[in-house]
This record gives structure tokens, C-alpha cells and sequence, in this order.
């Protein structure tokens, strides 16, 4: 088996995720892509695989009912054990409001020898500050020590993993249990205010698992999702606003134009995996025009 790629979704999530296989597709990966589904299937998975012939779709109802971002590496574990033992790929995370803007031998050149990431938009985030500080006292009450020093902090909405990373994975997940204790469960993307020790659960918990780990880290910098210019990589519409729901006058009437992201999922959403109808994808492709035109004049800053 060559290198496996999961994701989770429910809702109207379904529509990003078809554009990151059609990503994926036109980009040159081929092999294993797993679904993790809560809710009704989407309409494009009964022709997903004639569509995509070179990708083996697999689905995954869940029946969690902790938000989907926080099951990240448990859905990780289990798909890790898909992988035959001799498989000579890796296992990768993407969120469904990402695509992929590189050949896929660069994905798996990067995630061979340790864990791929990207650094987040606000991603300085050196030895000595507050919030690891209160990391490193939860580590203590846990009986817990600190591997090594890190400098940055990285996005939890793609992460590729060599083989051999069951053990992080599992310390991942133990700190996303470490969280539910302090936040009253797992129900929320965010929890309560940005200064709190878990504010985005598997995001934190995952930055945690990289200080107690010694798993090696290849990281990209905040271009490589879009977050600021100059990637190539990957492109992430982070936020609430996703490209498939459309809205891009409304935000740029309040003075946000459409960002790079939002410009990059319409790259795939035609082949080959229809994901939006051709009235539909017209009208939401005028509209990101006139949006981003209206966002070169008004800019609030």
C-alpha cells in the first residue's frame, strides 16, 4: 500500500473535501484516501469512485459526538492501522478546506523522516512564553516532562506522519482527553477565551505532543497554507467563512476581500468530482471577481 490520506467532515464540509481529492487527483496522488463521515453521505460518493479512478475512496461513519476537529487523532490511529506493515508511504491529515497546490511527490518526500507541518499565521511562539509556561505546569500535574525547546507553533489542518508515529499519536490524544478535564468536554471547536490553556483543543494538544515528543519536525512557514504570500504548497480557508458557501460581496462590503484560498478552491471544483453546479460555480465565481476587485479600493485594516 503506498501512503494514506485521511479527512473529516459533516454538513456542507462534504464540498471541500471533494475539491482536496480533485486536489489530490490533479496533482499526481495516487492510493488511499479515507472519509470519516458524520451524518448522511454526500451525493458525489456514489460516482466517487468511477470519478476517481486512481484514488481508492473509503468511508467512515462516525458516530462520535465530540466535534469532529478533536477526534483528529484517534480518526489517525485507526487509519494508521489500515496501513499493511510493509507499506513503503506515510499517513497524512488534511482538513477538508484545504487543497493542494504541489506535485504529491513533495508531500511525500516531506513526511518520510518525521512529522510535516506548517507553521500557524500567528506562529512565533518561543521557549519562555506564557501560555507554554502553563503547558509546562499542566506536563508537571500529569507527570509529564518536557522533551525539547521549540520556538513556533504549527496548524493542526494537515499533518503527515512517517509510520512509526503510533506513540505520538497517542500522546496526542491522551492531551486531547487533558483538555475535555479542564474545558468541561469536546463539544466546541474553540473554547472560551484565546488565553485559555486549551482554546483550539487539537491544535494545542498537538503543539503540546511536539514538546513531550522527539519525533523529528519538517515544517514549512505560514506561506505554505496561504496564510501569508509566497506558498506553493498548500492553500487552507481557514476561519468561518468557507469558498464553497459563497458570501465574498457581503465580506468585502465590511472591508475583507477574498484571500488566495478562496480563489484556489475554485481551481477544483470542476474534474474529477463536480463539486458545485455550473450555474452555481458561475455565479459564485462573478461574485469572488467583483469582490476582490471592490477589496483593491476598500480595505479596512
Amino acid at each position: 500500500m503506498p501512503s494514506l490520506i485521511c479527512t473529516l467532515f459533516e454538513g456542507h464540509y462534504h464540498l471541500g473535501a471533494a475539491a482536496l481529492i480533485n486536489s489530490l487527483h490533479q496533482h499526481g496522488f495516487e492510493g488511499d484516501f479515507v472519509c470519516g463521515f458524520r451524518g448522511p453521505k454526500p451525493a458525489w460518493a456514489a460516482q466517487a469512485d468511477q470519478l476517481v479512478s486512481k484514488i481508492r475512496i473509503h468511508w467512515v461513519e462516525l458516530k462520535t459526538g465530540i466535534h469532529l476537529t478533536n477526534h483528529k487523532p484517534r480518526f489517525l490511529i485507526d487509519c494508521l492501522a489500515m496501513m499493511q506493515p510493509d507499506a513503503s508511504g506515510s499517513l497524512y491529515y488534511l482538513d477538508p478546506d484545504i487543497v493542494i497546490k504541489a506535485p504529491w511527490s513533495i508531500f511525500e518526500r516531506w513526511a518520510k523522516t518525521g512529522v510535516a507541518l506548517v507553521e500557524d499565521l500567528n506562529a512565533s511562539m518561543p521557549a519562555g512564553h506564557p501560555y507554554r509556561l502553563g503547558w509546562h505546569e499542566l506536563y508537571a500535574s500529569k507527570d509529564r516532562r518536557v522533551a525539547r525547546s521549540l520556538e513556533r507553533y504549527y496548524n493542526a489542518g494537515f499533518i503527515g506522519l512517517p509510520k512509526e508515529s503510533l506513540p505520538f499519536l497517542q500522546l496526542w490524544d491522551e492531551i486531547i482527553a487533558w483538555s475535555a478535564e479542564k474545558a468541561g468536554g469536546l463539544g466546541k471547536l474553540k473554547n472560551a477565551l484565546p488565553h485559555d490553556l486549551f482554546h483550539s483543543a487539537d491544535q494545542d494538544a498537538m503543539n503540546m505532543a511536539l514538546e513531550l515528543s522527539l519525533l523529528p519536525i519538517h515544517a514549512a512557514g505560514p506561506e505554505a497554507m496561504d496564510f501569508i504570500p509566497g506558498g506553493h504548497l498548500l492553500s487552507h480557508a481557514a476561519g468561518g467563512i468557507k469558498p464553497w458557501r459563497g458570501g465574498f460581496l457581503r465580506e468585502a462590503l465590511r472591508g475583507k476581500a477574498p484571500g488566495l484560498p478562496q480563489k484556489c478552491f475554485y481551481d477544483y471544483v470542476d474534474y474529477p468530482i463536480p463539486v458545485l453546479g455550473f450555474w452555481e460555480k458561475r455565479g459564485r465565481v462573478a461574485e469572488l471577481k467583483l469582490a476582490a476587485l471592490l477589496g483593491r479600493f476598500y480595505t479596512r485594516r
